[in-house]
């Protein structure tokens, strides 16, 4: 709207100059010609009495010389008197002012005609002065302008009807001109934002093609260095696999070496058992106290086709002795089994004493106190009232006696990896291998459901279990400890000799 505004301004304010100075033109020119004519008609005049004077003295040249020559000859004719004369100058006379006045008045007229035109002239330039202020003071616009302008040419009495329309061609034209001029202006105008808008839209598309070469030149410098990590870890991986392999090789050599010297360790203790406490089945004689009075617990070992080397363990550590002095006993009752323990192991420190060190020394030396290797037979599992060494991954010397179906949890590592799965929890390696189970209990089931039915630490309140005053790093007393652990006064081995009445004795209680 201000650009429209401005342009209308600028074309009415030329439009006023041009009709002005065509105004001021035409004046001018009328003027010069009045004034011509004036000038001609004046010399006209002078010329006319110029010629009139010079008639009259050549009219009295030869009157005077006709004079002379009448008075000079008696002949001649009587002249002209000077009334005559004067009269006829006279009249010529009268006649010139006459025509003096007649021209006068012409020229008076004339002269008024002038005057009121110039007149109309200074007040149409008044007129269009005051238009061309408004016009650029925005006060009317370029029609109001143009009608005004129509107005006082109307009112002209001296302008004539082709000088009007010539004026109005030509500002028409102007105007159409100017418009056009107005058109080219606003075209550049336009022209030169849209060469700037271009300008700017290609500078910004070569930053950003400035900014993607330099992005491909990361990108391939992350390329090349991709590439070459990829080459290391084709490296690695190819490296990795072969450890693999290798290890797998080492793997399967261990596991072909650790079932080797299984079946060694497992056929030499089948041979000293058999050689030493005959083909079975072995069964063994538990005497516990219990409320003061000696129960009998009668326990029947695997076959040793079966568990050979768990057996031969658990032999030897009755023959020597380990289950009958001191003090053994049944101390932990978790509520799945019951565990027994062999001297001297009420008095180390997790069970409440204050033997120092470990307990199992002697055994130790003996090689007695755990098996070599985790034995199982899947045909004798961890049923209720079986017997199995306790503690992974070597089991011993401790046994505990299953209270219920413990397949699940002391079995192979197929079982135990199976409830992981189920129970999504991770499995170690070293809690897979099975506990060996390598006996169960024949007779004395009342007595061992008696000992099951114990109080333990986890039955009594908070502010009724013992508290210890020693320092910080002794380890805490275990809530599965019975209150009371049940002795176990002795273990034998029943010969055969034994077995048989034994075997008729049990047939008697059935």
């Amino acid at each position: 709207m201000n650009t429209t505004s401005n342009a209308n301004r600028r074309s009415c304010i030329g439009r006023c100059r041009r009709s002005i100075l065509s105004m001021l033109s035409l004046s001018s020119l009328l003027i010069l010609l009045f004034i011509s004519i004036d000038y001609s008609a004046y010399h006209c005049k002078a010329w006319k009495i110029g010629n009139k004077k010079n008639e009259e003295e050549s009219d009295k040249a030869p009157a005077e010389s006709s004079t002379q020559q009448n008075e000079a000859s008696s002949s001649t004719p009587t002249p002209t008197t000077i009334l005559e004369t004067e009269a006829r100058t006279a009249r010529e006379l009268s006649k010139a002012v006459s025509t003096l006045t007649k021209d006068l008045k012409s020229c008076n007229s004339r002269i008024d005609s002038i005057k009121s035109g110039f007149q109309d002239l200074y007040s149409m330039h008044l007129t269009q002065i005051d238009g061309l202020r408004k016009c650029k003071e925005g006060m009317i616009s370029s029609s109001d302008l143009q009608q005004l302008l129509d107005t006082n040419t109307n009112q002209k009495k001296f302008t004539n009807e082709d000088t009007t329309k010539a004026l109005m061609e030509q500002a028409h034209a102007s105007i159409i001109e100017q418009q056009r001029l107005e058109q080219n202006e606003q075209l550049a105008t336009k022209h030169k934002e849209l060469i700037l808008k271009l300008e700017h839209q290609v500078h910004q598309l070569r930053l950003r093609e400035t900014a993607w070469e330099r992005t491909i030149s990361e990108l391939v410098a992350r390329k090349d260095l991709l590439e070459r990590r990829e080459n290391a870890w084709t490296r690695t991986i190819g490296e990795l696999m072969a450890d693999i392999e290798i290890r797998n090789k080492r793997e399967w050599w261990w596991e072909e070496m650790k079932s080797e010297m299984e079946g060694r360790i497992g056929g030499l203790s089948y041979q000293a058992v058999l050689e030493r406490y005959g083909p079975g089945p072995h069964r063994v004689s538990m005497i516990i106290d219990l409320d003061d009075t000696q129960q009998e617990v009668l326990i029947e070992l695997a076959p040793i086709t079966l568990m050979p080397h768990s057996v031969h363990t658990f032999l030897s550590q009755l023959s020597e002795g380990y289950w009958t002095r001191g003090t053994p006993a049944i101390v932990m009752n978790p509520g799945h089994v019951l565990q027994a323990c062999p001297h001297p192991c009420l008095e180390t420190k997790a069970m409440g004493g204050s033997y120092p060190g470990d307990p199992y020394v002697d055994m130790k030396h003996a090689g007695l106190d755990t098996v070599s290797f985790q034995e199982y037979h899947p045909e004798y599992p961890h049923e209720k009232y079986t017997i199995g060494f306790a503690g992974r991954p070597h089991s011993g010397p401790e046994f505990y006696i299953n209270m219920m179906n413990n397949t699940m949890d002391h079995g192979p590592k197929e079982a135990i990896t199976k409830k992981a799965i189920e129970d999504e929890e991770e499995v170690d390696e070293m809690t897979m291998e099975p506990d060996p189970c390598f006996g169960k209990i024949i007779s004395g089931f009342e007595v061992i459901d008696k000992i099951a039915e114990g109080l333990t630490r986890g039955d009594l309140p908070d502010e009724s279990k013992e508290t210890s005053d020693d320092d910080d790093d002794e380890e805490a007393l275990s809530d599965s400890l019975l209150i009371q652990p049940v002795r176990i006064v002795s273990m034998s081995i029943i010969s055969e000799s034994d077995d048989s009445s034994t075997s008729e004795d049990t047939r008697d209680e059935l």
